[in-house]
């Protein structure tokens, strides 16, 4: 029988390539497939901002015989992972018309892979927010609820999976910008450990080594493959995270050894957790117990207010950087005719910080690799929300006003449970493990010590096994 658009948007990647592989489509019915996804659903959520539909032929000319993930369609966000000849924005207005000569190394391995990628996503300008709606694009919607945030800035990308556009997508995460837009749209989200992923050829390292560069998944597996595929050493790059045992993919099929979790329930910065929050982090603890894991209190023990205060600094230096060098490439002024007024302010405060004051910025932020450093000591994991509140009003965060302290303190408050993995440069991911009385997804946060991807898709396959999450549609979607 024909492998029906229902067939597609109810498979995972893996699925789609074994289906591939049995002849039960071809490549070029799955990337119609998704093409026509797109056509259907993106209207109603503006998460994919360009299709390449000839780009896509000219991929599926090319496509390596025996690739794992061959005919696979996939997703980019608009920012660092360069398409050579195809348009990137960084959501940015000033910066439109740019177009990259060369591919980004993600993108190469994507190619290997046999994955045909269709199209870009929607994201913050400079991926700079929590919250996707830029003025260039506009704001992407929520498939659970246009009302709530998609958040960001893999905004683009984690609408377009929950809404089954494609299997999966790509997504940096710079201070939580998988495992945020994956708690909101019930979706899996890893944060690879620093140097597992290439940033390269052209950076050396984003943010100062903050981000990582991975994806967003309905299924634990496809993560698991899809890492496999990413994770190799990368010709001059300034890190390299430590040898895996194994594949994750086989990981995945098998259950952890016990494992000591520690909770963290205090978000710090004088805020608390939205009772919903709070019940369904309980709830996941008692499941970790229920499946033989100890679970018992932890703090992160970190100066959260100098914590946030240096990360801003950071961010703060680096929009200066992406502001001036559009500027200076484009030859247009750095003006709110072609920037965000917030990331303006940002700019500003950046260009002011000495150098003393930004490498001490850079000491504080490397110290909590060290504190972390000290709570794995005697525990495997630590388990936290993702963010203390459920996903927030559309209008939250808003990058249009002149007020760039009062949106900054607004995005360390919801990154509080998450920055820290960026800092200390671990593996972190959110599970979809509950939704509220509402119907809103609520992803839990769990980390694990540097390099140690193995024992968190151990986990999340045990997890997935016993409370899957595949079967949940939200009201929008394929």
């Amino acid at each position: 029988m024909p492998y029906s658009q229902s067939d597609y948007t109810q498979s995972d990647a893996t699925a789609l390539a074994a289906a591939i592989r049995a002849g039960a489509l071809s490549p070029a019915e799955a990337v119609a497939h998704a093409f026509a996804a797109i056509d259907r659903v993106n209207p109603q959520l503006n998460a994919v901002i360009l299709t390449m539909r000839d780009v896509a032929d000219e991929q599926l000319r090319r496509l390596p015989a025996d690739a794992p993930l061959r005919g696979v369609p996939v997703l980019l966000k608009d920012d660092c992972p360069t398409y050579a000849g195809v348009p990137m924005s960084f959501g940015c207005r000033a910066a439109r018309g740019f177009v990259p000569a060369h591919d980004h190394e993600m993108v190469r391995r994507y190619k290997a892979a046999g994955m045909v990628i269709v199209g870009k996503t929607n994201l913050p300008e400079f991926s700079g927010n929590i919250a996707t709606s830029p003025t260039l694009h506009g704001p992407t919607l929520n498939p659970w609820d246009a009302t709530r945030a998609i958040g960001g800035s893999s905004g683009g990308a984690a609408a377009a999976v929950a809404s089954r556009m494609v299997p999966l997508a790509y997504g940096n995460d710079g201070a939580g910008s998988i495992r945020i837009p994956a708690s909101c749209g019930g979706l899996f989200g890893l944060r690879a450990s620093r140097g597992r992923t290439p940033c390269g050829p052209v950076s050396s390292e984003n943010w100062g080594g903050l981000v990582s560069h991975h994806a967003l998944t309905r299924s634990v597996r496809d993560s698991a493959l899809l890492l496999d595929l990413t994770d190799a050493p990368e010709a001059g790059a300034l890190y390299a995270a430590p040898a895996k045992s194994g594949p994750y993919a086989r990981a995945v099929t098998r259950d952890p050894r016990p494992l000591r979790i520690g909770i963290i329930a205090q978000p710090g910065l004088g805020l608390r957790l939205d009772d919903e929050v709070a019940a369904v982090l309980e709830d996941a603890a008692s499941l970790c117990r229920q499946l033989g894991h100890r679970v018992d209190a932890r703090t992160f023990n970190i100066d959260e207010a100098a914590f946030a205060e240096a990360y801003l600094r950071i961010l703060a230096a680096y929009t200066a950087l992406e502001v001036d060098a559009i500027a200076a490439d484009t030859g247009r002024p750095a003006d709110a005719d072609g920037f965000e007024p917030v990331n303006l302010g940002l700019a500003t405060f950046g260009r002011a910080l000495s150098a003393p004051a930004l490498l001490a910025a850079r000491n504080t932020v490397n110290s909590v690799a060290r504190s972390l450093g000290a709570v794995f000591s005697d525990v495997d994991i630590l388990l936290s929300p993702v963010l203390p509140t459920l996903p927030w009003s559309t209008t939250a965060l808003d990058v249009r006003g002149p007020d760039w302290r009062a949106f900054a303190d607004e995005f360390m408050r919801g990154t509080v449970f998450t920055r820290p993995a960026n800092a200390a440069g671990i593996p972190a991911m959110s599970v979809p493990l509950a939704s509220s009385a509402t119907g809103l997804p609520i992803g839990i946060q769990f980390m694990a010590p540097y390099g140690d991807e193995t024992t968190l898709f151990e986990l999340a396959g045990q997890l997935e096994r016993v409370r899957p999450w595949a079967h949940r549609l939200p009201p929008v979607h394929a």
